[in-house]
């Protein structure tokens, strides 16, 4: 088989510089039928599915190559393996979550926060909108208060008819946020409720905002000392909204198990 292979791969890469995909990964899945665990060959044909329309074949490719990695502790090449998935085939959620859930096992925050914003982009339709709400949520457990990622969400709380759990989100963020803030905050709030009092609120911190320094003395005072937010329960109708997170079909062994890392934990490299 090893000389097999070799010709095979040979042929394939002829077949590159040839400029015909197709028939590469022709060659390509020949010899990931003999040898289905194949990393390499794994991370050379998925690119090529991804643009030959095998969108789906090409993630169960860079899934597997990703967990052989994480199983050989090459938790680098693995991140890299899932980076280049979540370019290839960006419409794949389990791409982007795996991608973060690594960097913040290997203690890089803001990479992590960064990947779910990126994701999120990628998840712009609104049959999309159940994996941009769970990329979200998940930014907001990194970075409870940043205002751009809890005004999207709490947009598209309300878009997915979780009203409730769109104005809990605005009050948690108008808690901290600057007056320049609180007219968006309002603005938003308005949108959702059509209420009077949503309306004269929104005016109200438009008033403060556009009034002299002098007349807004004290603001500084009024600044609380807050716990931790906890994200909104999202219940509507009685009832828990479930979680959009889709289970591996095939996981590693615990301790490189992604679906079993939690926020938490670090590992070292």
């Amino acid at each position: 088989m090893r000389n097999d292979r070799k010709r095979l791969l040979a042929e394939a890469n002829r077949e590159l510089q040839g400029g015909d995909q197709r028939a590469a990964v022709v060659l390509y899945r020949r010899v990931l039928l003999e040898e289905p665990r194949n990393v390499a060959v794994a991370l050379r044909a998925a690119p090529l599915l991804a643009r030959t329309s095998g969108q789906f074949e090409a993630w169960q490719l860079f899934r597997m190559a990703s967990q052989e990695l994480m199983r050989a502790r090459r938790r680098e090449e693995c991140l890299a393996a899932l980076k280049e998935a979540c370019r290839c085939v960006p419409h794949e959620f389990e791409a982007w979550r795996l991608r973060s859930e690594l960097e913040l096992k290997l203690g890089r925050e803001d990479a992590a926060f960064e990947t779910l914003l990126e994701g999120r982009r990628a998840f712009r339709m609104s049959h999309d909108r159940a994996q941009a709400i769970a990329l979200l949520e998940r930014a907001r457990q990194i970075e409870p208060w940043d205002l751009e990622v809890g005004l999207d969400l709490a947009k598209l709380y309300a878009r997915t008819d979780q009203r409730y759990a769109a104005l809990e989100l605005l009050e948690l963020l108008s808690l901290r946020a600057e007056a320049k803030d609180l007219r968006r905050i309002g603005a938003l709030r308005f949108r959702i409720t059509w209420a009077p009092r949503d309306f004269w609120a929104w005016l109200g911190a438009h008033f403060v905002q556009s009034a002299p320094q002098s007349l807004r003395g004290g603001e500084e005072s009024l600044e609380l000392e807050l716990l931790d937010p906890v994200l909104p329960a999202a219940v509507e109708g009685g009832r828990a909204r479930p979680d959009p997170t889709l289970p591996l079909v095939e996981t590693v062994s615990p301790d490189d198990d992604p679906d079993t890392w939690r926020s938490d934990e670090r590992i070292s490299n």
